[in-house]
């Protein structure tokens, strides 16, 4: 007889958590760190402030808490992808799962983007923890492989830039994109169709014989 898997319910505390932590992106993304006030997220969570204090101690905590639940995962599968041996099928699936992560966490790079825009205190700390070892981990995937041979070397940052302004950035300018088309750039559709265009794109310039017809 199969063994049955049993499915983990979340408890009360794990629930209670995500949503502080949803609302708390939700906030972050629209005024940062310093213009968002403690009890707007405590409400939007449907908790109160005490109860908020009890798993988040103060703002910044649950600031990082945020970070740390949206670019965690990003980052391991960075991570997974280097551990393997790539090819294009590896790419394909890294580019899969960090859009579909990203769709389920929107406002993440919006966050990101504002903190750049405003020149934010917590810019220094998103761009040394996170963005930092992201980017490292494109360049390490530039390096480790044949495909981005035909690049010169000093490229590889501009490379790597592109990708992060192609995923995080679609997220990010979501808002400005459905003004100018009339369409949810967060809508499942569009981002496949987002994804499909990442995926030839970057098929077509790690062809061999892109480099001849650019």
């Amino acid at each position: 007889m199969p063994e049955i898997k049993q499915i983990n319910t979340p408890t009360k505390a794990e629930l209670t958590r995500e949503r502080i932590l949803q609302a708390a992106e939700r906030a972050f993304a629209r005024r940062g760190l310093r213009g968002t006030r403690v009890r707007e997220i405590a409400d939007e969570a449907g908790v109160n402030g005490a109860t908020l204090y009890t798993y988040y101690p103060d703002k910044r905590r649950l600031y990082e808490a945020v970070l740390e639940r949206g670019m965690r995962p990003v980052l391991d599968l960075m991570d997974e992808f280097a551990a393997g041996r790539g090819g294009a099928e590896a790419g394909e699936h890294l580019l899969d799962a960090v859009m579909q992560h990203l769709a389920q966490h929107p406002q993440l790079p919006r966050l990101i983007y504002l903190e750049t825009i405003s020149e934010g205190s917590q810019l220094s700390h998103i761009a040394r923890r996170w963005l930092h070892p992201l980017l490292e981990q494109v360049l390490g995937a530039l390096k480790g492989g044949d495909r981005g041979a035909h690049w010169e070397e000093s490229l590889y940052p501009l490379v790597a830039t592109a990708f992060i302004q192609l995923t995080f950035g679609h997220f990010a300018l979501a808002p400005l994109m459905a003004e100018i088309f009339h369409r949810d750039p967060l809508a499942p559709e569009w981002i496949e169709q987002q994804t499909d265009f990442i995926r030839k794109l970057i098929h077509q310039m790690f062809s061999p014989d892109w480099e001849a017809n650019a």
